[in-house]
């Protein structure tokens, strides 16, 4: 069952990209939020397309606990090693009250 799913999934990723090619002319874009679920897109976009069918996005929204950010960041450093780039962009990290720190160095938790 889980099998048919997978593989399910990976069609459907798979008709995506060839869409995106077809009627854009350009890669199919995976949002990728540092989640579960997004790990799990990820692993089945690399799993089933090849490097130039797909890009993944990231839109740092300065909510994510300082964990999330960790994984955001080291995932994308894995992609960029590897086969996969990253969309260049001209946004920055953001910062917080127009320092030049970044805010994920100065977040705090709390868990309650």
């Amino acid at each position: 069952m889980l099998d048919e799913l997978i593989e399910r999934s990976k069609k459907i990723l798979t008709l995506a990209a060839d869409m995106s090619k077809t009627y854009y002319g350009k890669p199919l874009i995976i949002t990728y939020s540092g989640g579960k679920d997004s790990d799990v897109l990820l692993h089945l976009a690399e799993s089933c397309l090849k490097p130039d069918e797909f890009e993944v996005l990231n839109s740092h929204t300065t909510v994510d606990a300082p964990e999330t950010v960790y994984h955001i960041r080291e995932t994308f450093e894995r992609l960029r090693g590897g086969v996969l780039k990253p969309i260049p962009t001209n946004n920055t990290i953001p910062l917080f009250r127009g320092t030049d720190t970044p805010i994920t160095e100065r977040a705090l938790t709390v868990n309650l």
